[in-house]
């Protein structure tokens, strides 16, 4: 009895397609990233599977747009810095190779950029996100793109 209220407490994670733990969109070659290791970790729930992109948001209520790559998927990985939203392939093209330095949040510029997945988002997620979206676009219809970049500085 034990076993089944234990087992019913546990977040059950949807089993992920062979499919969707392989890149398959990557513009530079990943020589160091470990495939086995990136397997487990999509399949742990740790990164988001390597959903097939949309050009176009078909349903706005179930995709979210990768401000990297501009592709709609079901659900991003968040960045653990600023919250921010990556898809799984723009990420890994971010991480740094074994010559490199760490890499910097491309959104914050927060040091050593970490994400994480929490699956899909809630729907007081999703509201708020097309409020600051609203909020953006109001703004920039106060403050017209054909001002000059003197016109903003005050003296």
């Amino acid at each position: 009895m034990g076993n089944v209220a234990a087992a019913l407490g546990e977040r059950q994670r949807p089993a992920v397609e062979e499919r969707l733990t392989r890149p398959r969109r990557l513009l530079r070659e990943l020589h160091d990233v470990d495939s086995a290791r990136l397997r487990r970790l999509i399949r742990s729930g740790h990164l988001a599977p390597c959903f097939d992109a949309a050009a176009e948001d078909d349903d706005a209520a179930t995709s979210v747009e990768c401000p990297i790559c501009f592709d709609f998927y079901p659900s991003l990985n968040r960045s653990k810095c600023c919250g921010k939203g990556i898809c799984t392939e723009c990420f890994l093209q971010l991480i740094p190779s074994t010559t490199t330095k760490a890499v910097h949040c491309p959104f914050c510029k927060t040091a050593s950029y970490a994400v994480e997945y929490r699956s899909d988002r809630t729907i007081s997620e999703k509201k708020l996100e097309q409020e600051e979206e609203q909020n953006v676009k109001a703004q920039m219809r106060i403050h017209p793109k054909t001002q000059n970049a003197g016109e903003l500085i005050q003296p």
